[in-house]
């Protein structure tokens, strides 16, 4: 994976690090299975069939508290269902929470009666001007869009096609991470998006 430069033009878009950035649109395949026996998460591949991203949940609570690791097993990601809140609102913690006094993101589910499911993300305190930095909509867990603030498409997930136009199962996801855009914080809003719809 190229890498982009923290003064390069193409680095609005970094939530967690400048290292899950790539100079080109990325696609991966994202596998809603995890690599623990017992475990509730996702396996995400290149297009190499490299691992990635590892999604697990080592608790009983898989539905309030799951975690993003890379390829080497290292947290990044640490994403919390908050308590108490109106609508569904999870945050987003760099590594340990404990470890971090503000969510590097928070993402709140909108109530609405339509098929069509969408989310507000907001990036490092940008909830106080209640205008979000992202939006994700979808119509169900294996079909979504994110969208950045300007309205530009980043991020796009949809349900894996073999290579004869035969439609995989539910589990398998292809998921295009557009230029300049940081996977890892793809992948989070991923993941939530997934506990929400």
């Amino acid at each position: 994976m190229s890498q982009v430069h923290p003064d390069s033009p193409l680095s609005p878009h970094v939530c967690i690090g400048h290292k899950f950035c790539s100079t080109s649109s990325t696609v991966f395949t994202v596998w809603k299975k995890s690599l623990l026996l017992n475990g509730k998460g996702f396996t995400v591949f290149d297009s190499l069939g490299q691992l990635v991203f590892r999604v697990d949940n080592y608790a009983s609570n898989a539905k309030n508290e799951v975690f993003l690791m890379d390829d080497a097993g290292q947290l990044l990601l640490t994403l919390r269902r908050k308590k108490w809140s109106v609508g569904k609102k999870w945050e987003a913690f760099r590594g340990d929470p404990m470890e971090s006094e503000k969510p590097a993101f928070s993402l709140i589910k909108s109530l609405g009666f339509s098929n069509k499911i969408t989310a507000n993300v907001f990036t490092n305190g940008s909830r106080k001007t209640k205008v979000c930095d992202y939006q994700i909509e979808g119509s169900c867990k294996s079909s979504c869009t994110i969208f950045s603030a300007s309205g530009e498409i980043i991020a796009q997930v949809k349900r894996k096609e073999a290579k004869s136009d035969l439609m995989l199962g539910n589990d398998i996801l292809n998921l295009v991470v557009e230029a300049g855009v940081d996977q890892a914080f793809v992948m989070g809003l991923l993941i939530i998006f997934n506990q929400i719809s």
